[in-house]
């Protein structure tokens, strides 16, 4: 076993246990189904303490949602019902999705105000409730959008389809939304959007 073997399985094995520790603790803090600003401020601190879950799928996501709760030092009541639901969500994960970063809930989706479409790069997966694959393409490329087969740094919007698909039935999610969530946590600004949020855009453009 050579040393980055060695290295990568105790990353593992930290990764897992810190995966462990969140688990237990934001099922510890949902108990009475509320998030106190004490209690949301604890979370920040712990994971500011255990970087490794706080840069890994889904605590960066959850440490992110606090920073900007927090940012300006006052929590609002949206920000207070968005963190719970961040919680809850990664409090009704197994520790095996979590540790594997393929756990399919909401926290993978972005919540955008708009989609544009002119010159913007698309990416479909899953199946599609508004219709078969080609007619989604066609009323993407009416509106000026670009379809990519796969997901690149150039990608603008994965959009996902409400019928899911195959692969995602057992809880895991399919390698395009995988390497989504890869760049988006590198620094490229791609969106993971819903069906929904997708058609809503096609009805006003």
């Amino acid at each position: 076993m050579n040393f980055f073997t060695r290295q990568a399985g105790a990353y593992r094995n930290t990764l897992k246990q810190s995966c462990s520790s969140l688990l237990g603790l934001v099922s510890g803090l949902l108990a009475d189904s509320v998030l106190s600003d004490e209690e949301i401020r604890f979370l920040s601190g712990w994971l500011d303490q255990h970087s490794v879950i706080a840069t890994a799928w889904p605590g960066d996501v959850l440490h992110a949602r606090i920073k900007a709760a927090l940012a300006d030092g006052r929590i609002t009541e949206e920000e207070r019902a968005h963190l719970v639901h961040t919680v809850e969500q990664i409090a009704g994960g197994s520790l095996e999705q979590l540790t594997e970063g393929r756990h399919v809930n909401q926290l993978a989706f972005d919540d955008v105000d708009a989609i544009t479409f002119t010159g913007s790069v698309f990416c479909l997966t899953g199946d599609f409730v508004f219709g078969p694959r080609p007619r989604c393409i066609a009323e993407i490329a009416t509106r000026g959008g670009v379809i990519s087969n796969g997901v690149t740094k150039k990608l603008r919007y994965l959009v996902i389809g409400s019928l899911g698909s195959e692969e995602w039935k057992h809880g895991s999610y399919g390698t395009k939304i995988e390497k989504a969530i890869e760049y988006r946590r590198a620094g490229v600004p791609l969106a993971i959007v819903r069906e929904d949020q997708w058609t809503h855009a096609l009805s006003t453009r």
